[in-house]
């Protein structure tokens, strides 16, 4: 017997009435995309870049895949093999450190797994790294320890101490909508301290 009380009051929809209701949604001219060509990609992808500040962004199917796509074009363009980012970073947790086995980068964790990593871990494996860095990942908020945030001034630091040592910055921003009213800033100040962010 189905269930006839739900918490959240929405009663479950078919997948019939979902495409329908999706089909409701899209304009009649609106055009197929093909190949991340297409008038709502192309549009979608507009509207982020200009909310984030940033010259252009590209659509990707998939988080784990942009995110070492990043980290490898920034290594690459280092020439290092180093990422640095905190031990609960998605990288590690829920990709099973994927970067390592398809990109052959190597993670120098930052900080204590319960806990922010600070400018001090940063200035602290700067001065213990074999190769330069390549890149920094920072998760804004940090899903893994109840979604923490750095202050802006650390984070700016954090940032600062990376780009003056060669590191690129990404920004894994999964939860950034959370980000500005904490910060009370809006998103494209936050989003222009790194080199490539992820949303």
């Amino acid at each position: 017997m189905p269930p006839t009380r739900y918490l959240n009051y929405h009663y479950p929809m078919t997948p019939k009435q979902k495409l329908l209701a999706l089909a409701e949604w899209i304009p009649d001219e609106a055009e197929a995309d093909h190949y991340g060509r297409g008038d709502t990609i192309q549009a979608f992808e507009a509207e982020i870049a200009a909310l984030l500040g940033k010259e252009a962004a590209v659509w990707f199917p998939s988080g784990t895949m942009v995110q070492q796509i990043a980290l490898r074009m920034w290594c690459d363009r280092r020439d290092s093999h180093t990422v640095l980012y905190h031990p609960t970073s998605h990288l590690a947790i829920h990709e099973r450190d994927a970067y390592r086995v398809l990109h052959h980068l190597h993670a120098v964790h930052l900080g204590p797994k319960d806990g922010l990593f600070t400018l001090a871990d940063l200035q602290a494996a700067l001065t213990t790294l074999s190769e330069p860095g390549g890149a920094l990942l920072i998760e804004l908020p940090q899903r893994e320890i109840g979604g923490q945030l750095p202050t802006w001034e650390e984070l700016v630091q954090i940032v600062e101490t990376a780009h003056a040592a060669g590191i690129y910055c990404h920004l894994d921003g999964a939860r950034l909508w959370e980000c500005g009213p904490y910060f009370s800033r809006p998103y494209a100040e936050i989003a222009a301290l790194f080199d490539s962010v992820y949303v």
